[in-house]
């Protein structure tokens, strides 16, 4: 740690700290015994137990995230930038507000257009219907 320190100075040495606790969800995870997600929809239903809820497949977890990407794609730069900074980037909406030069107030009503309007183009695919009626009434779970 010492060399690294002197190498790159004071800096790599929090970077390399802040690295390792942003992951270390991960590598908890990564240990974490859990039982293999099914394949297919119904290696799904072969797999799953009398009254039990059914465990959503690797292909359709794969298909709704090709329905999601779609429809991200669908928006403009900016609504992109909104939506990345507000939920991926987790900056508040004042802060989000001040690098945009906007009060936080428009920002609210421009997250709110974004996200009716995502609502509107994923309400139209027949899959996210049925994915949201199943997980709604509970006979799908995506753990």
């Amino acid at each position: 740690m010492q060399y690294l320190q002197d190498y790159y100075g004071v800096m790599a040495k929090r970077e390399i700290l802040r690295d390792t606790i942003e992951f270390a969800w991960l590598f908890s995870r990564a240990g974490a015994k859990t039982a293999k997600q099914p394949e297919t929809a119904m290696q799904s239903l072969v797999e799953s137990k009398p009254n039990d809820p059914i465990r959503i497949s690797a292909e359709e977890r794969l298909e709704l995230r090709d329905i999601v990407s779609s429809a991200l794609e669908s928006l403009n730069e900016e609504e992109i930038w909104i939506i990345n900074a507000l939920l991926f980037e987790r900056l508040s909406l004042r802060q989000a507000g001040y690098i945009l030069q906007i009060p936080k107030t428009t920002l609210a009503r421009k997250r709110d257009k974004i996200l009716k309007k995502l609502e509107k183009k994923l309400s139209e695919e027949p899959l996210v219907k049925e994915y949201l009626n199943e997980t709604g009434s509970g006979s799908k779970n995506v753990g």
